[in-house]
């Protein structure tokens, strides 16, 4: 009796698991085939600014590693995420103003992407042992880091809380679809295929911050040869002549003698 109460309980949980995932699949996809002009200020920022890899990524990853600890970890994990978002939407100028000392955060949307990938990163590559601890400061980051660049990104300037109200469901949505659909079906491979996505997420986080710190010190600099004035003198000096080369120029021509017709000026 009690094994038929667990089947069934399983079963239900399956079912909206699936229907968690469709429903968040099928809004995308019908806001992704309207017109751009129908799909209003929040639809628009789904699909442009939501969507972006960028930003996915790391919550793809947050959701891998939920599925990898105990359940207990999971749910603190979870409510530390949230307690990181309501974080970033509530000091979000003092996050800004201590972020922008860093050189390359304001045109980088204050660093919030390799911030989040190496911390979510390096809690899926570190392995088994220590992944239930170093999740637990990871959601805090990760929480702050999605709220800050939900903000920045934030079309209407902060005028209406739809922008950002979408930005937590389709948050909330994408972290539950990959947790919720790794834990349901469990693989000897997800360990080492979370420790390779970890890998990743760091490695792309120190790409992407490294670029960001240099700034402008990668740019190339239009600067010419030194030998290029000393190759092209006699060539410039002989271009232009002095002043008093040609005294007569501009002159007006000068009277004709008597009797004699008047030159006509040529120019």
């Amino acid at each position: 009796m009690v094994a038929d109460r667990t089947l069934s309980f399983a079963g239900r949980i399956s079912w909206l698991r699936h229907l968690w995932v469709l429903a968040g699949l099928g809004t995308l996809i019908a806001l992704a085939l309207l017109p751009v002009a129908q799909r209003g200020e929040v639809g628009a920022w789904l699909i442009r600014d939501a969507l972006a890899v960028e930003r996915l990524f790391p919550l793809f990853g947050f959701g891998i590693a939920l599925a990898l600890v105990p359940k207990r970890s999971a749910q603190i994990a979870c409510v530390l995420w949230g307690i990181g978002l309501a974080t970033g939407f509530a000091l979000r100028i003092e996050m800004m103003a201590a972020l922008q000392q860093i050189p390359g955060a304001i045109t980088h949307h204050f660093l919030t992407m390799p911030i989040s990938a190496i911390a979510i990163g390096a809690t899926l590559a570190l392995g088994r042992t220590p992944r239930p601890v170093l999740i637990l400061p990871a959601a805090l980051i990760l929480g702050a880091m999605y709220a800050l660049a939900t903000k920045l990104s934030d079309p209407s300037y902060g005028g209406t809380p739809w922008v950002s109200l979408a930005g937590v469901a389709l948050g909330v949505w994408l972290i539950g679809a990959v947790a919720l659909s790794l834990r349901s079906w469990r693989a000897d491979w997800f360990e080492i295929a979370g420790r390779i996505i970890g890998s990743w997420l760091v490695a792309i986080g120190i790409l992407y911050g490294g670029v960001a710190l240099m700034g402008n010190k990668l740019k190339p600099k239009n600067v010419p040869p030194q030998n290029a004035a000393s190759e092209n003198a006699p060539a410039a000096q002989s271009a232009v002549p002095e002043a008093d080369a040609f005294p007569s120029f501009g002159a007006p021509p000068p009277a004709a003698p008597p009797g004699e017709k008047k030159p006509e000026f040529q120019p």
